[in-house]
């Protein structure tokens, strides 16, 4: 599955967010479980919102500027 792919659906799963960041499954779970203590719209274990990691990105660019 490629980029266009997963953010073309609503949400991502841990696999997925796996692909993107190139992660082992047990990372990218670590990772989705610190992205979902500030950004949750979803409510569903294992799955982030697309718009919710689109924050996160955000968060993380305007992070590195400062």
């Amino acid at each position: 599955m490629n980029k266009r792919e997963i953010f073309s659906k609503d949400y991502i799963t841990i696999e997925e967010l796996g692909h993107l960041l190139g992660l082992s499954y047990q990372m990218s779970a670590r990772k989705m479980r610190d992205i979902k203590k500030k950004y949750d719209s979803l409510k569903v274990r294992g799955k982030l919102a697309v718009s919710d990691y689109k924050k996160f990105l955000k968060e993380q660019k305007n992070d590195k500027r400062n």
